[in-house]
């Protein structure tokens, strides 16, 4: 790695004009993603701001970026809407932050084959609006749907809303170029773009990638409560035994139901701007699914929840929860929080890990009381 001099700073200024950032105030909005990185890793992290952050604007710059940092060993972090909370996009040696803000075209739309070509800097709201005219949507997105780029989820790895019909973000990926260290273009599709998926820039910068779709149709939701993890993982089983036509699930536990009845509803100019929804202090799942299919669900899911010790919960509740999707972060307003995580667990132990978790979280006062 060679240090950052001042002809460094020059053929950026040359190169990119008032897109190549060298202020010092912005350049330390880069030194961190959404999440605060607790004081327990700072120290074995260090300094975190980077030389400097470039805006490119076309493949045809980024290659000659990446070209020119490799040569003078220049590290370079690609960086989308730095939504994740994980450390990817922190620039721990220092070097350039790639912001891909400029790269958010949308290159074509196949309504055929239901495929969209995009930049890496497109967010997924964005997306949205330029595919509904077209009688298109998304198949599945992050909860950060609102601000998140399509080539930060590919780089990052990661299932969300829909996943339950379409699986990980990257299988729903048809094709991806990336900028090699060399400067050269490569195009990659199938088994192959496993070398891309969650590698976060390591083994190549997103340049464009080739995403499906699906047609646009009316969504419909419900939500149903349960007393315990063991008996939503049942449902769960039954659902996938049956073969519900679900399109999306999303489930919190007590723990976090119990947060969001005490976060503070949001306010404008000190009025409240939502009723405030109470929600039982219960494992609540929220499933999405097509209108076309309302009349199969409708009736086969309350069997599934009574035979599994469930209860349909009211229709204001499923579409608050839903409306509110995009908004799970309400709840760090009662306090900090470690850096965020996610797992993977086998439907046949989720009950066990759930409880688990239960467990290890009670309140202290909780664990005092049952002494008395």
């Amino acid at each position: 790695m060679t240090k950052f001099n001042s002809k460094n700073r020059e053929w950026l200024e040359e190169k990119f004009a008032e897109r190549a950032n060298f202020n010092p105030t912005e350049r330390l909005l880069y030194s961190h993603d959404i999440a605060a990185m607790p004081n327990l890793f700072r120290p074995l992290i260090g300094k975190t701001v980077p030389d400097a952050v470039v805006q490119p604007e076309s493949e045809k710059e980024l290659i000659a970026l990446v070209a020119w940092a490799s040569k003078n060993k220049i590290p370079l972090v690609p960086r989308g809407k730095g939504s994740s909370g994980y450390g990817g996009i922190i620039p721990t040696r220092k070097g350039i932050v790639i912001d891909f803000y400029r790269m958010k075209r949308v290159v074509s739309i196949d309504k055929e084959k239901e495929l969209v070509t995009i930049e890496p800097g497109i967010t997924w709201e964005q997306l949205d609006k330029k595919l509904k005219p077209k009688g298109l949507v998304i198949r599945l997105y992050p909860t950060s749907y609102p601000s998140s780029s399509a080539g930060g989820w590919l780089a990052q790895g990661g299932a969300g809303i829909g996943s339950y019909e379409y699986g990980w973000f990257s299988d729903n990926v048809e094709s991806a170029r990336i900028v090699l260290p060399d400067g050269k273009v490569k195009d990659i599709s199938g088994k192959k773009l496993e070398v891309v998926a969650d590698a976060e820039g390591t083994t190549g910068i997103l340049s464009q990638l080739t995403v499906r779709v699906q047609k646009l149709s009316n969504i419909k939701v419900t939500a149903f409560a349960c007393p315990d993890a063991y008996a939503i993982t049942r449902i769960f089983q039954e659902l996938i035994d049956q073969k519900l036509p679900i399109w999306s699930l999303i489930f919190i536990n007590p723990r976090m139901a119990e947060m969001k009845n005490r976060a503070p509803a949001r306010t404008h100019h000190g009025h409240p701007v939502e009723s405030k929804i109470i929600l039982p202090a219960a494992y609540i799942a929220t499933l999405a699914f097509r209108e076309k299919d309302r009349e199969v669900v409708g009736d086969k899911l309350p069997k599934i929840i009574k035979k599994c010790e469930g209860e349909i919960l009211s229709q204001t509740i499923a579409d608050h929860e839903w409306e509110n999707r995009f908004k799970l972060m309400i709840v760090k307003r009662l306090g900090p929080s470690l850096v965020p995580a996610e797992v993977v667990v086998p439907l046949d132990k989720l009950g066990d890990l759930m409880e688990e978790i239960e467990k290890k979280n009670q309140p202290a006062c909780s664990k005092r009381r049952g002494h008395h």
